[in-house]
């Protein structure tokens, strides 16, 4: 509990802030009173406390305390998310008390690429993707930057998305040199090590505490209706691995609970599938959401009773991501596990978890992203680079130097970057990459069919389907509908709800190898995949 003093302090502190965020509640939470004085004083931070701990509100008011303290003008405030998903949450729940400070917020991803560059806003949340487009595209806009928060930074760490994330953060820097960095998260191991691949000096504020939770370790779904009936239970997550698995699953269930309540969560569908899913969770007294990791993180879905595991999480940090989605109204996460022969795997996660043992990673830097980057540093500099001032950006990321000239001199002798006397460009291929927006990503591009909702004329998501299964025009599942063919193109499936039983759909399967992977000389492919 924060003493009345010190609440009393901080609000004097948040003179014009308090009201906005905090007021409701009458007091601040640990994390909160622990990080507010740091980030009012611009120090680097990393922020680790469990989840729906106030991690957002504990930097974002005292940043904004900033910016109407010190008159702060144009886009001060990268809020850096690992999802398209997440951000439009992080924009619907801020929205509103950003706005009555007079202030702006606002989203650029993907599915959200455009901005009023002539009146930026105060706040923009967005990927590392489009912070790379930014970068690129709009470097003026970024001049004026105060503060970029990495959310969920342990989701990206440790992959190609964190390494490149770490590399765009030291090309911000040739265009503002002063600004603070605050990373937030419920799982990390290690933070003095995460925090100091993105910033210098960065202190470490962990506040510990994790509610309680019961497991019950059960053979089938349908064990989970019947302890659900009898407990009372009426909003549950099902957790998968797999975006089959999650299908198939979302078939029993709708089985057991009933096609009305049952909703898909997975990267394969569209949007507009998700938002319905997140709404209904949100609004229903009584659903149930089957999902892959596309809902660990911090989505809005209201209050959880109970989480059901289908598979195993990859790891003790996935592990409490989930499980913590559930029992933040009646302090008891409420966990069901359904086990085959790998009981002793789900044990031995909640043996971890009780003990908070998070996995310790091993890292390794991703030397796609370097082949990426060097792409997107010539795409934003069409009069070309020095190759001194293009090393320097790889300074501390690579091991050995050396590592960087090997891929330089192997993209110049593949006819991907040109050598003119003393400069470094683009080459032709590499330039129309960019105009069409696909040099910003190191995420491998999905390869599918779209499905369209004949009926409504809306996209349903994107599948894998075998040629056989089209030519036969078979039914198959997918956002836990069954659908039937009716006409099929080279990129489209238009298809009609059915009431019948298929096989759940083919998706595309994510990769840990970026998609520049291949551009990397022969040997460091190889050295790569070793790891």
């Amino acid at each position: 509990m924060i003493a009345r003093n010190e609440t009393l302090r901080m609000k004097r502190s948040l003179r014009r802030t308090w009201h906005t965020f905090f007021v409701r509640f009458g007091r601040l939470l640990p994390i909160q009173a622990a990080a507010i004085p740091v980030v009012l004083a611009g120090r680097n931070a990393t922020l680790v406390s469990p989840t729906a701990s106030g991690k957002t509100e504990a930097v974002i008011a005292p940043l904004c305390e900033r910016i109407l303290t010190e008159g702060i003008e144009g886009l001060s405030v990268l809020y850096i998310t690992p999802t398209r998903a997440l951000a439009n949450d992080l924009y619907d729940r801020l929205n509103d008390q950003i706005r009555q400070l007079h202030l702006q917020i606002d989203v650029k991803t993907g599915d959200r690429p455009t901005l009023n560059w002539k009146n930026l806003p105060d706040i923009v949340v967005t990927t590392p993707e489009s912070f790379d487009s930014m970068l690129c595209r709009h470097p003026e806009a970024l001049a004026s930057i105060e503060a970029v928060v990495l959310d969920e930074i342990h989701f990206l760490d440790g992959t190609y998305r964190g390494d490149q994330l770490r590399l765009l953060l030291k090309r911000l820097r040739h265009i503002r040199r002063d600004f603070s960095v605050y990373a937030l998260s419920a799982t990390v191991s290690n933070p003095e090590e995460v925090a100091a691949r993105y910033a210098p000096d960065c202190e470490i504020i962990q506040v510990a505490g994790r509610r309680a939770f019961r497991e019950s370790y059960v053979q089938a779904l349908e064990e989970v209706a019947e302890c659900a009936e009898k407990e009372g239970l009426n909003k549950f997550l099902i957790f998968c691995n797999s975006r089959k698995r999650t299908e198939t699953l979302a078939v029993e269930a709708k089985r057991l609970w009933g096609p009305g309540r049952v909703v898909v969560h997975h990267g394969s569908l569209h949007k507009k599938e998700r938002t319905e899913a997140e709404e209904t969770m949100k609004s229903a007294r009584r659903a149930v959401c089957v999902s892959t990791m596309t809902l660990e993180l911090g989505i809005d879905i209201g209050d959880i009773d109970g989480v059901v595991l289908a598979d195993p999480p990859y790891d003790t940090a996935s592990f409490i991501q989930r499980i913590g989605r559930a029992g933040r109204r009646t302090g008891e996460i409420r966990i069901f596990a359904i086990c085959d022969d790998n009981r002793e795997v789900f044990e031995d996660l909640v043996a971890a978890a009780r003990s908070n043992l998070l996995d310790e990673r091993v890292y390794h830097e991703d030397l796609s992203v370097v082949v990426q980057q060097i792409f997107s540093i010539l795409y934003a500099n069409p009069s070309g680079v020095e190759p001194a001032a293009l090393m320097e950006i790889f300074e501390g990321f690579v091991s050995e130097q050396a590592q960087v000239e090997r891929i330089i001199d192997h993209l110049r002798e593949h006819d991907h970057i040109v050598q003119k006397v003393d400069r470094l460009y683009a080459s032709e291929s590499v330039m129309n990459l960019g105009d069409r927006g696909k040099i910003h990503s190191n995420i491998t591009d999905s390869i599918g069919v779209l499905v369209i909702d004949s009926n409504r004329n809306r996209e349903i998501g994107e599948i894998v389907l075998p040629t056989k299964i089209i030519q036969g025009m078979r039914p198959f599942v997918l956002a836990g509908r069954v659908w039937s063919i009716e006409r099929a193109t080279r990129q489209r499936l238009y298809v009609r709800q059915i009431h019948a039983s298929a096989a759940p759909a083919e998706f595309h399967q994510s990769t840990s190898v970026g998609a520049y992977f291949d551009y990397l000389p022969e040997d460091m492919q190889r050295k790569d995949l070793c790891r």
